[in-house]
């Protein structure tokens, strides 16, 4: 990095000295230039007409009508920003214009209707008016003159949003103030009566057609329900009431007969199985229908009082006596009557089961009958469902319309607006404009700098004046004599302040803020490789590095650059510690070893988007560790993807670990006191890196 000499100044520049010298010198030429510019502006607004202004508010409401919901046939007003801007040009349209002007039949109105001026201002800009050369002479244009006042109408008409709310300022200019508030108020009322009329024809022209459309639908409802009926007279098909066939409901009752004739069967043919099978084996004790037989059970008794008999006479007179044997007889006889009854019953029961089967068989019969004839009705009741179904969709359609149909009728009985005149125009006391007072003295300051500026073109154009006054010295830049060592890049006062590196955020029009800003762009202007600058900044001693640094990081991020800034003190690592980051496990030293990825190491100054590399843990082996491959290839990487890479760089007198950074940066800076970085050791220091060929040299003076 050289030092820029700076040429000696050109004795024939014009400087601050010579710009003192032509306001005396054409001091008359810049009064009389102020003069008639303050003349010529107090004239303008003596002729300018005198305009009032006056304005009325048109509120937008959202809120709905409740007794009937209209917003089902024209939606309500919406209130948003692009909705109102929508609102704004229908109250500025030409065909609203136009109502109002029919309304106040300002067509008579001097003041829009050019046409109809008199007197002599109005012929006289009448003919020094270049469009009314060109105009034919003969009957006048009508649309012309018609679009012509409207023209005039809306040049005098604006219409505003107040703030965030949904009122909208209507303002019209006009000479007369009553007439002002007159067309401003008319121009609201307009607006409010088209959106009323607007909801009416819509309302009218809904009802019209929902009218028409319900008449067809009730002709095409009867024509459905006709077909229907037709068809099932074709094809004799009859239902109940609630629409359920007779040939269903047959099929259902035979089903239900059925199931209980089949159980009744099933009862008889158990019980006859049983009572052959006990009489077969003759055990008829346990039957109970022979058991309830009236004649059994009177056989029984008599068979019962036998056999008490032949006890009694057995133990009386012994098994031989006549009465024994003719109680045996009669014994023999109750048998043969029960066995005979028995029979009977058994047969009775075998006849029940007969019957029982004979009645579920007549009962299948009849339902195969019933679902043969159902089945041939379902397929003619296809197409009777079908028929059904479109009359059904037909009624469901009609009724709707005829719902919809009373909710739009009488809709102009309680018709309200979208919007309300929540403030009237007022007829206003004081002109809007022109700002009389405002013009001419804004004249005067104009007519100076008018004058100022003819005083130098008379002084670059004219001869110049015989005897010219040397320049004020005070304004001219004073040689410095030549300064051999590395160049000073800049002078920053307070750069040992624990606050310089917050600086150039807090107090930006500072004299330190702007001379680091000054000293980055020309460190911008030294990149020696493709992609970003890589600036390395040391110091004899701690304190003033590491805030230069952090300045000059933050003051490129306030820049909008991508910036990075690395801590290369691994002994006495202060980044961390400047920018106020929290302790953190991941670094510079973790980074390279491989131990943390760059995203995890990188953290965000939390007071500029500049992105910080710190050191986690202090090494003592800083020299190896800048010396590697993988920090030339970290410093490559951060070249390509930021602007500006900050190095805050060990102190001057670490040897290697200097040479090692140096080797990688664009530029060294070294901060310092002048005196300390003049003389001594830090001065062989210095010299001893610009003999080692690193990066060039840059000095920053501080106190």
């Amino acid at each position: 990095m050289s030092s820029a000499s700076t040429a000696a100044p050109d004795a024939a520049s014009f400087q601050l000295g010579d710009l003192a010298r032509v306001v005396r010198e054409r001091k008359g030429l810049i009064q009389a230039v102020a003069v008639a510019t303050v003349a010529l502006a107090a004239a303008v607004v003596l002729i300018l007409p005198t305009l009032y202004s006056s304005s009325a508010s048109v509120m937008l409401d959202t809120r709905k009508n409740n007794i009937t919901d209209l917003s089902a046939v024209l939606s309500q007003l919406p209130t948003d920003p692009s909705s109102l801007q929508n609102q704004i040009q229908i109250l500025t349209s030409r065909d609203l214009a136009s109502e109002v002007i029919a309304k106040l039949k300002l067509y008579d109105d001097p003041e829009f209707n050019s046409a109809i001026k008199s007197g002599g201002g109005g012929n006289l800009f009448s003919a020094i008016d270049p469009r009314s050369w060109f105009r034919a002479a003969g009957t006048p244009d009508i649309a012309a003159e018609r679009d012509q006042i409207i023209n005039a109408f809306d040049k005098n008409l604006s219409v505003a949003t107040e703030g965030l709310s949904t009122t909208l300022t209507v303002t019209f200019i006009s000479r007369d103030p009553a007439k002002a508030a007159l067309i401003a108020n008319a121009v609201a009322d307009t607006y409010i009566e088209d959106q009323i009329a607007s909801k009416r024809a819509i309302g009218d022209k809904t009802t019209a057609w929902l009218v028409n459309r319900t008449k067809q639908l009730a002709l095409q409802l009867q024509d459905d329900e006709a077909a229907v009926q037709r068809y099932k007279a074709e094809n004799n098909l009859n239902e109940t009431a609630d629409g359920t066939s007779f040939a269903d409901q047959q099929i259902n009752a035979i089903s239900n007969q059925l199931v209980l004739a089949k159980a009744d069967l099933a009862q008889k043919q158990a019980t006859g199985d049983r009572v052959a099978a006990l009489v077969k084996a003759g055990d008829t004790a346990d039957v109970s229908q022979i058991l309830a037989s009236p004649l059994i059970v009177q056989l029984r008794t008599q068979q019962a009082t036998l056999i008490s008999q032949e006890s009694e006479l057995s133990t009386k007179y012994g098994p031989l006596h006549p009465k024994m044997a003719a109680i045996e007889t009669q014994k023999r006889d109750l048998q043969d009557k029960i066995a005979t009854e028995v029979n009977r019953l058994a047969g009775s029961i075998s006849n029940d089961v007969v019957v029982a089967r004979a009645q579920v068989g007549s009962l299948q019969a009849s339902l195969a009958q019933a679902e043969k004839q159902a089945g041939t009705q379902n397929m003619v009741r296809v197409k009777l469902r079908a028929l059904q179904s479109n009359a059904q969709s037909t009624r469901t359609m009609y009724e709707a319309f005829v719902t919809r149909l009373r909710e739009t009728q009488d809709q102009d009985v309680v018709q309200n607006p979208d919007a309300h005149v929540i403030s009237r125009a007022p007829v206003p006391t004081t002109p809007s404009s022109p700002k009389r007072m405002l013009i001419v003295g804004a004249s005067i300051p104009a007519g100076l700098l008018l004058g100022l500026l003819s005083a130098l073109l008379a002084e670059r154009f004219s001869s110049p004046a015989p005897v010219r006054i040397a320049p004020v010295t005070a304004f001219r830049p004073v040689q410095t004599p030549a300064y051999r060592g590395p160049p000073v890049l800049a002078r920053l006062n307070d750069a040992f302040d624990p606050r310089a590196a917050d600086a150039v955020i807090d107090w930006p029009s500072s004299a330190f803020a702007q001379s680091v800003a000054s000293l980055l762009g020309k460190l911008k202007g030294t990149a020696r490789n493709p992609g970003g600058i890589v600036v390395a900044v040391t110091a004899p001693e701690w304190g003033a590095k590491t805030s230069v640094a952090v300045a000059l990081a933050r003051t490129a991020s306030r820049q909008r650059l991508r910036v990075a800034i690395v801590d290369g003190d691994l002994q006495h690592p202060a980044v961390a510690r400047v920018l106020q980051l929290a302790p953190s496990r991941y670094g510079l030293v973790e980074l390279l070893t491989g131990t943390s990825s760059l995203a995890r190491a990188l953290r965000r100054d939390p007071r500029s988007y500049a992105s910080a590399l710190s050191v986690a843990q202090p090494r003592g082996d800083g020299a190896a560790v800048l010396a590697s491959a993988k920090m030339a290839d970290l410093i490559a990487h951060l070249r390509r993807s930021c602007d500006v890479v900050i190095v805050d760089a060990p102190p001057l007198f670490s040897g290697d670990e200097m040479l090692a950074l140096g080797r990688l940066a664009d530029a060294l800076v070294v901060v310092g006191r002048g005196e300390a970085l003049s003389r001594g050791a830090t001065a062989h220091a210095i010299e001893a890196l610009v003999a080692s060929r690193t990066a060039p040299i840059g000095l920053i003076l501080t106190t």
